[in-house]
């Protein structure tokens, strides 16, 4: 009866995570304010990545992991997207299109259980994605199978602050906004993304990764003004918050978000706020290698959200 229960409960967040980013996907990433992209650059050169390999990037959103891991594969190389929301896919297929990054694949897929062969990929990313999965361990031993020997996983997850008080993005105000309208969404970690440093890397271990590294570092969210950072807030998982947040409450608590934001801004001219990210690398044993299957040749062709790339 309780596992009926969870499973009910982990099938309606993954129902609203898809609505959610559905959504979002036309304004996700693409409002002129830097912080997913910057942190998914990071996360590439953490990463490790090279020239000529396979990976695999879980919850793609808009490609700020994707892009920068598919210019560092170069043209021997595959870059393999996948997301829950569909709209997103559309999205960033047409973005690679235009861009010409012929390696990269997009497919509507599920992060929890990627579905590829055993040792497809020398490397798995999740940038701030992971974190928001029912069960990050089972998708760990998920991503140790779908690895070569030697291969990476590369994750990034927002790491929590609580004290001398919780923050979420940079800011209390928006802390307490959550804590008051959005207990249990899902989508901001109110303890240590994975459980922890511990937690995680035993997870890891479990699983089967030979080494693991966690650490934090700090990101900045910049936007040339409050009232822009504001509206980037409605164009990603913190739409959900809004949408909580009775329509009578809004207008003072966006007033108390921007005047926070100026005050903790690190910039005169303009909003640049501090924001922990934690990282984490874990590598598969070496050993011998593995017959590299094309990720993108296991696409059923009769499904219409899958992309692969065209040929020319």
């Amino acid at each position: 009866m309780e596992q009926d229960i969870h499973d009910h409960r982990a099938r309606r967040a993954v129902r609203e995570t898809r609505d959610l980013f559905d959504d979002v996907a036309g304004v996700y990433d693409r409002t002129g304010v830097a912080f997913f992209g910057p942190v998914g650059e990071r996360l590439v050169r953490l990463a490790a990545l090279r020239r000529g390999e396979a990976v695999l990037d879980i919850g793609c959103g808009r490609g700020a992991v994707l892009f920068p891991a598919a210019r560092a594969l170069g043209t021997g190389g595959t870059a393999t997207g996948i997301d829950i929301s569909a709209a997103m896919v559309e999205a960033t297929r047409a973005e690679a299109r235009a861009a010409g990054l012929d390696t990269v694949g997009v497919l509507v897929g599920d992060g929890q259980a990627p579905g590829f062969p055993p040792g497809t990929f020398d490397a798995v990313t999740g940038g701030m994605s992971v974190h928001m999965l029912p069960d990050p361990a089972a998708a760990f031993r998920a991503y140790r199978r779908l690895l070569r020997p030697g291969g990476r996983l590369a994750l990034s997850a927002p790491a929590t602050v609580h004290r001398p008080e919780p923050e979420v993005f940079g800011l209390r105000s928006i802390a307490r906004a959550a804590a008051a309208y959005a207990g249990g969404s899902g989508v901001y970690p109110y303890g240590e993304p994975f459980g922890g440093a511990r937690h995680a890397r035993a997870a890891l271990l479990g699983a089967g990764f030979a080494e693991v590294e966690i650490h934090q570092e700090t990101a900045y969210i910049t936007a040339r003004t409050a009232g822009q950072f504001l509206r980037w807030t409605r164009t990603h998982g913190m739409r959900r918050l809004w949408e909580r947040i009775p329509p009578d409450r809004r207008p003072g608590i966006e007033e108390a978000i921007g005047a926070e934001a100026q005050a903790r801004s690190a910039a005169a001219d303009r909003i640049a706020l501090r924001v922990p990210v934690t990282y984490v690398i874990a590598r598969t044993p070496p050993g011998p290698p593995t017959p590299p299957p094309d990720p993108l040749d296991t696409a059923d062709p009769a499904e219409p959200d899958v992309f692969a790339p065209e040929e020319q």
